[in-house]
């Protein structure tokens, strides 16, 4: 077979065979898994790191990214109707343009979410820690990479809550998951309407002026990172199969992306108006400096800081404790989600067949493989910008479907080219540390794929069988 037309071999739209996936999950658990994965890190930290970079336009910002993650939603809802029995952007890649690209959206996606959990993991133990205000001897706080260089060190909270996470997931199965899931959202959401309330009450409009002081480059460098929280939209549709029916995939698709929008731009409304995003700088008169409130890393917590620093102590403590259940929230869906994607690759010949092998639902082998990566990596790594590692495969994951449902004809095509230039223009406003990672992780999955996915490819394989009587018949 041709290298090319192996490359570009497309999956059918029904899968021939019995399919025992449970299908135990409805509209309102589905809506719960998306949300689970977008309302938590990102919400409790993205807001100060946007308005660093966008200011108050900060809301301009999550605007612009929830537009064009409806345009994908769009897509992958069409997709999901079309390709039943696929889970996520690798199956409707895989159907639409073919093996190769399948396999850069799942390896990446895969990469993505080990990546992202290994920073909500760090996150996690960071807020616990200012939760509770215990302290550890700094070799047990994990690695450090300062002024003063590397220091080695384990970060034993990080690694601890990834083993939990990865145990209740292989024994407690996904149905037990998603009602744990479903309460932690819950408390969530109400920590959240606490916030909003609370700080609504300390906004001053004058803080809001001026409110695009980096520009349009500002406000698209903050829309690229406000991928982020999106990329637990993804994770809900790697329960696409799991769905009691496409209703029901189709009613969360439109509650998770509705409801994290409106979350997300009112809470960046209210963080913005509590305090200025610019202040003068001392060191220079006539000059403005982000505001330290703004600032600090992604383990910072700056909902509580913009509470305290409003008076509300007790309000602000309670927060910081939310976030610990957030996060925890989040880490459990996404460890759910990169799993699934290996048992559907390993489905379609393109990993071993023990990533397909299920427990209650959840495939243990992938998820016991990647609780070892993320707990490595979360434990042994310092945090940096880890956590925007997962924003460029994801955006990639997105464009792959846009372009994709636009040579299907799923949608209308200005919808399908909306979707994916939305995300190419975001992945042009990353940070060039991002696209260096990237481009040394995508070449060894493609030597993975060339030296054993291609030739163990179930559809390759079909494929060649089919062709063979033909190739047997003597020439005249």
């Amino acid at each position: 077979m041709p290298l090319m037309t192996s490359l570009m071999r497309c999956t059918p739209a029904v899968v021939d065979g019995p399919d025992d996936t449970p299908k135990h999950l409805g509209w309102i658990m589905m809506t719960a898994l998306g949300i689970g994965a977008t309302i938590g890190a990102g919400i409790f930290a993205m807001p100060g790191i946007i308005a660093g970079k966008a200011g108050p336009a900060g809301i301009l910002s999550f605007l612009i990214t929830g537009f064009v993650i409806a345009m994908v939603a769009v897509c992958y809802d069409q997709f999901s109707r079309r390709v039943t029995n696929g889970v996520s952007a690798y199956s409707y890649v895989y159907h639409s343009l073919g093996e190769l690209a399948a396999w850069i959206v799942a390896f990446g996606l895969f990469l993505e979410y080990s990546f992202g959990s290994s920073a909500v993991s760090i996150a996690w133990a960071e807020y616990l820690k200012t939760s509770l205000g215990y302290t550890l001897p700094p070799f047990f706080a994990g690695p450090t990479n300062g002024p003063d260089g590397f220091h080695f060190g384990i970060n034993i909270v990080a690694v601890a809550v990834v083993l939990v996470v990865t145990l209740i997931l292989c024994f407690g199965g996904v149905s037990k998951s998603a009602k744990l899931n479903f309460v932690l959202v819950c408390l969530k959401m109400g920590l959240l309407i606490m916030f909003l309330c609370v700080g609504a009450s300390h906004v001053n409009p004058a803080n809001w002026t001026p409110f695009m002081p980096m520009g349009w480059e500002g406000v698209l460098k903050g829309a690229a990172i406000a991928v982020f929280p999106y990329v637990g939209f993804d994770a809900l549709f790697t329960f696409a199969r799991e769905s009691k029916s496409l209703k029901d995939t189709r009613l969360a698709t439109v509650l998770c992306v509705g409801i994290v929008a409106f979350l997300y731009v009112t809470v960046m409304a209210v963080a913005t108006g509590l305090a200025p995003c610019m202040i003068p700088d001392p060191a220079h008169a006539g000059q403005l400096m982000p505001n330290p409130l703004f600032g600090g890393n992604d383990a910072a917590a700056p909902l509580a800081k913009l509470l305290a620093n409003a008076g509300e102590n007790w309000t602000s403590k309670f927060i910081a404790a939310g976030a610990v259940l957030g996060i925890f929230n989040v880490l459990l869906v996404l460890c759910m989600g990169g799993p699934r994607i290996f048992r559907n690759m390993a489905e379609d010949g393109l990993l071993p067949e023990i990533f397909q092998k299920t427990n209650k639902g959840n495939p243990v082998v992938g998820i016991a493989l990647n609780g070892l990566i993320v707990a490595l990596t979360a434990g042994l790594v310092p945090f940096g910008d880890i956590a925007d590692m997962m924003v460029l495969g994801t955006l990639v994951a997105f464009m792959f479907v846009g372009f994709g449902a636009l040579r299907l004809k799923l949608v209308n095509p200005i919808v399908a080219l909306l979707a994916s230039i939305g995300c190419i223009i975001l992945m042009g406003h990353l940070g060039k540390l991002v696209l260096q990672v990237y481009c040394v992780t995508l070449p060894v999955g493609l030597l993975i794929y060339f030296t054993y996915s291609r030739h163990h490819s179930k559809l390759g394989k079909a494929q060649a069988a089919a062709a063979k009587p033909e190739d047997l018949i003597p020439s005249a």
